[in-house]
């Protein structure tokens, strides 16, 4: 309104015959369904120059290259992550089996059966005094360190 912009319509009515029957034409409807049949040339949010064209194919491009290098990118460090979790997943496998092979191979018979049997036995006859077998937990104590003793000098040379 005032602006430089801004047009001036005409609308025609015709009334005919005297029914109250209202004769519009196409242009008009179409006017007021909103659909434009002559553009607006003055209107400069609507007009580009030739510089802004050229500016927004350039930018439009400048984006399509950087959209393709990011998803090459992306493809790259999806790779290298599978080709390193795949890598990481063998060394993993590879150490546990050498610690199975270390730690879980080596089975050992029961130390001192029958001296810890006594121990058990003594417990369970003196529920309430259980200074009445101190005797059967020293026997059984010496034995265990006994082996101790034998199995770090003979077997495993320290381990």
């Amino acid at each position: 309104m005032g602006g430089s912009s801004s047009t001036t319509r005409k609308v025609t009515v015709e009334e005919s015959e005297g029914n109250g029957v209202v004769k519009i034409s196409e242009d008009v409807v179409r006017r007021l369904k909103g659909e434009s049949t002559v553009p607006v040339i003055g209107d400069k949010s609507e007009r580009l120059s030739g510089i802004e064209v050229l500016d927004r194919k350039k930018h439009d491009k400048e984006m399509k290259n950087l959209q393709a290098y990011y998803e090459e990118r992306l493809q790259y460090l999806e790779q290298m992550n599978s080709q390193l979790y795949q890598t990481t997943t063998d060394q993993f496998a590879k150490a546990v089996q050498e610690v199975e092979q270390k730690f879980l191979k080596q089975t050992s018979s029961p130390v001192c059966q029958e001296l810890q049997s006594e121990v058990v036995a003594c417990y369970n006859a003196n529920p309430k005094q259980t200074l009445l077998c101190s005797a059967q937990i020293k026997a059984f104590t010496d034995c265990v360190d006994k082996y101790r003793q034998n199995k770090l000098t003979r077997g495993n040379g320290g381990v």
